[in-house]
């Protein structure tokens, strides 16, 4: 047998609207991989442009770092093998295709794939500009549109970027479209005893939100930033799991924030000024217009936001903010409106209120005689001249600092206010059975 070999595997575009899930599908690679491979890192969830109008759910790829002892195109076959196994019985959606790249070495110090990354983050990214850069670094690959998001993860979580994990549960394929069964009351004592838990209970709703809702096979992600803690959550399940996957993630460390300029499908960083007064619109959203150095602006703060619509409320002419969210184009292409997923309050202006004067005798609230005509005390009739106006400034019931939906509505990307473990060194040896734990054989052909 030869040395072993940094070889890195990335797949993405494997689920449809019918099911599936590259996370799972990576579970049998990773199941498959045992003994002939071990991984220099943990396996990878990497969450790409959220505002990509094609993406399916949550817009993710995955990657494995290997050690290989063998040819690296037996790693890019038998991944492409089995996503096309994984992928026959439920036809992809219209357009496209699953992807697989395997690359060799170092791969996030290759300038070209981390450029490609960074832009995949907050941007759109073409499938000619990754295939030239997998040509320029001796990449293969396999697939159609999926080769743009696995080219786009491979130099992702380098040493020095931000990380969280997340620890996913699968479902056993008798289960797959069936009521997902994972206790709430359970999933909360398990949280009690963590310490760095993200994203995965609506305490408000009662809901775990690590639960999905649709038909894939995902049973629960529990996210947070110690591994050893998430393994607690396995107690909140209430049916039996066909196998887990621990990864290693770029979610909620805000990567995908930048300050551009706003376009449609970019995820931006704007600062700018409040113009108006917050706007009320159907459904109990509320739109605020912004000055900003690309001009005027506005900006969504949906109703499922929760705490971070109420704080857009409380704004006021002249307040400075920062606004995190995707870029959505307007109607007819006329404008663009940015969907907020986070705010900074910078600066609260004084907003000062003109009241009518007291009455000098009696103290009573005087009455306004019409525009320049003064004002008269309704008790003893006292009149005062226009001018006699006393100006206040009211509490305003907001004050600078960091706005976000509640736990439990975080977007994948949305950071949570927590500093989050910065990667030190790369690679590493770790044992395949140390990252996945399997109940029942995940060999088994999706339906």
């Amino acid at each position: 047998m030869g040395e072993e070999a940094l070889v890195t595997v990335a797949i993405d575009d494997t689920d449809s609207q019918y099911g599936g899930c590259t996370t799972h599908l990576t579970g049998i690679l990773l199941y498959e991989l045992r003994g002939r491979a071990k991984l220099a890192d943990y396996p990878l969830l990497v969450r790409l442009n959220p505002n990509i109008p094609w993406k399916t759910r949550g817009n993710g790829a995955t990657v494995l770092r290997l050690l290989y002892n063998g040819d690296p195109r037996d790693v890019l076959e038998l991944a492409w093998q089995l996503a096309q196994e994984y992928t026959s019985p439920r036809p992809p959606l219209p357009g496209k295709s699953p992807g697989v790249v395997v690359a060799e070495g170092r791969v996030w110090e290759h300038g070209v794939l981390r450029d490609i990354y960074l832009q995949a983050l907050g941007d759109v990214v073409t499938r000619d500009l990754v295939v030239r850069a997998l040509e320029a670094v001796g990449a293969s690959y396999r697939g159609g549109r999926g080769v743009v998001g696995a080219a786009a993860s491979l130099a992702a979580l380098a040493p020095g970027d931000p990380y969280t994990f997340e620890l996913t549960f699968y479902r056993r394929p008798e289960a797959w479209g069936t009521r997902r069964c994972v206790d709430f009351d359970r999933a909360f004592r398990a949280e009690s005893t963590t310490h760095s838990s993200i994203n995965n209970l609506d305490l408000l709703d009662r809901v775990v939100s690590a639960a999905p809702g649709g038909p894939d096979p995902v049973l629960a992600g529990f996210r947070g930033l110690d591994p050893d803690e998430l393994w607690r959550f396995a107690s909140s399940l209430c049916e039996p799991p066909h196998f887990a996957v621990l990864y290693r993630s770029n979610q909620h460390t805000g990567l995908h924030l930048r300050r551009a300029r706003p376009a449609p499908y970019r995820s931006v960083l704007l600062r700018g000024v409040v113009l108006s007064p917050p706007r009320d619109i159907p459904g109990g959203h509320v739109l605020v217009r912004l000055r900003t150095e690309y001009g005027e602006v506005d900006v969504a703060f949906f109703r499922e936001t929760g705490p971070l619509r109420d704080a857009a409320r409380l704004l006021a002419p002249g307040d400075e903010v920062e606004v995190g969210g995707g870029v959505r184009p307007g109607p007819e292409g006329e404008g663009v409106t940015i969907a907020a997923e986070l705010m900074r309050v910078l600066r609260v202006s004084e907003v000062t209120l003109s009241l009518p004067p007291r009455c000098p005798r009696d103290g009573s609230t005087m009455e306004s005689l019409g525009r320049g005509k003064g004002y008269r005390c309704p008790r003893c009739g006292l009149r005062l001249p226009e001018g006699t106006e006393v100006s206040v400034s009211p509490p305003r019931g907001l004050t600078p600092g960091t706005y976000l939906p509640r736990q439990g509505r975080l977007r994948h990307l949305t950071p949570t206010g927590v500093p989050t473990p910065e990667l030190a060194t790369l690679p590493f040896t770790i044992d395949i059975d140390s990252v996945l734990k399997v109940y029942s054989d995940p060999r088994v052909p999706p339906g």
